[in-house]
């Protein structure tokens, strides 16, 4: 999950399109079975760690929403949750119309205008989606199907332009209010990463791994002979203080990767051809006795 905007965090923090790291192995043993079957599609197991970053980041927006007063955590969800119900939509346009200020207004005016605020919902919705808000025409066609009266569109301008107005701006400051949390942790998350982005959240971690990894195959042979002859000019002292690091990133590496090591060798070229080299010289300072066939 790129945290890219607060609408779009908003969104995608509620709404996982994948099923969970376990999913496959949970459906594999209601199913019964033991091993794989030749041919057999396969959902992935994998990118547990790809998982877990759009965990810690949907974890960190949904947090930030939970700290909006209830009222305004509807109204988001009403605008920007996948999952949004009709208790999301009554709150919302409750609130929008308990907040607005319709100055001096007649009985009957109000009373369109209750439903005008549940339009500027609607419209308001489209506009941040990309799509064209609402016009005089539209507006009177809801009003009209959902109470029933007629909003004179040719006198828009002198009885309702002033009422549409203050709706709309109310929704905007409304909108603005819930999205504030939000793009404050889109914020804070930018700034941990100098440059302001983390290269996780522009790059795919496996698409950078198998990059790296072609990049290093076109030299890799000269690269194996470089760090072997760097090595054997090393004293047992020095060779064994690289063999020290040589843990360290180890097992910094595998923690990272986890399986996919295994699952996947090609992206991890270089710290395979390191590992092989580390055993080779334990050999050599004497740390691995070699084995006799």
């Amino acid at each position: 999950m790129k945290l890219i905007s607060a609408r779009q965090a908003w969104r995608e923090a509620l709404h996982e399109s994948r099923d969970s790291v376990l999913a496959a192995a949970s459906e594999r043993v209601k199913l019964g079975k033991k091993g794989r079957v030749v041919g057999e599609t396969m959902p992935s197991m994998r990118d547990s760690n790809g998982r877990c970053a759009h965990m810690l980041a949907a974890g960190l927006v949904q947090s930030a929403i939970g700290t909006l007063p209830k009222p305004l955590q509807h109204f988001g969800h009403a605008l920007y949750s996948p999952i949004a119900n009709g208790q999301d939509i009554n709150v919302a346009h409750a609130l929008v119309w308990l907040t607005v200020d319709l100055g001096d207004c007649t009985a009957k005016r109000k009373e369109v205008a209750y439903w005008m605020a549940l339009a500027a919902i609607k419209s308001h919705q489209a506009a941040v989606n990309g799509r064209e808000s609402w016009g005089p025409g539209r507006v009177s066609d809801f009003v009209r199907d959902w109470y029933g009266t007629t909003v004179s569109v040719s006198h828009w301008a002198r009885d309702w332009a002033a009422i549409w107005g203050a709706i709309a701006s109310t929704v905007d400051k409304l909108d603005a209010k819930a999205l504030k949390p939000v793009a404050a942790v889109i914020v804070r998350m930018a700034e941990r990463v100098g440059g302001g982005l983390c290269r996780w959240g522009v790059h795919d971690r496996e698409h950078v791994a198998e990059d790296r990894s072609a990049r290093y195959q076109l030299r890799r042979e000269a690269s194996v002979l470089a760090l072997r002859e760097r090595l054997s000019a090393m004293d047992d002292q020095q060779l064994r203080r690289w063999i020290s690091r040589m843990r360290v990133y180890g097992d910094a590496y595998r923690a990272e990767w986890g399986s996919d090591v295994v699952e996947n060798p090609g992206r991890h070229l270089i710290y395979l051809d390191r590992v092989a080299e580390y055993w080779n010289q334990r050999q050599r300072v004497g740390d691995v006795a070699r084995r006799v066939a």
